[in-house]
C-alpha cells in the first residue's frame, strides 16, 4: 500500500496517477489522524510492504510529525520525501526524522514508477 501525504494539486495529480498506471494500490493522507488510520489497517491486513510518499512541503500537517509518526508504528513503512532541490535544511530535517529516502522533485518524479512499484 502507497500512503501519499501531498497537498500539491499537481504532483497528487502525478502521484495517483502513476499507481493507477502501475495497478498500485493508494490511499490519501491529508491528517495525522487519517495516516494512524492507514498505517492501522496496514498492519491488520496482510499485504505489501507500506510505502509512505511524502511531500514535505505539504500544507496542514507538519512533514517532521508524520516521519515520526509513521517511523513508530509497528508496520514501520518505508518513507520517501521530496522536496525542492534547494531546501537543504527540510531535507536534513526529514533525514534526521528517519525518511528512508529525501530526494529532489526532478529525481522524485524521474523515479516515480520504482518508488510506487514493490
Amino acid at each position: 500500500m502507497n500512503i501519499i501525504l501531498c497537498t500539491d494539486l499537481i504532483f497528487s495529480t502525478k502521484i495517483t496517477g502513476t499507481a493507477k498506471a502501475l495497478n498500485q494500490p493508494y490511499a490519501v493522507a491529508r491528517t495525522l489522524d487519517k495516516l494512524q488510520q492507514l498505517l492501522d489497517a496496514a498492519t491488520t491486513t496482510p499485504t505489501a510492504s507500506t510505502r509512505i510518499i511524502l511531500d514535505l512541503n505539504i500544507t496542514g500537517i507538519d512533514p517532521i510529525a508524520v516521519i515520526q509518526l509513521a517511523k513508530s508504528h509497528p508496520s514501520s513503512p518505508h518513507i520517501t520525501a521530496f522536496l525542492s532541490h534547494v531546501q537543504v535544511a527540510p531535507a536534513a530535517a526529514a533525514r534526521t526524522a528517519g525518511a528512508d529516502r529525501v530526494l529532489p522533485r526532478s529525481t522524485f518524479t524521474a523515479e516515480l514508477p520504482q518508488i510506487l512499484s514493490p
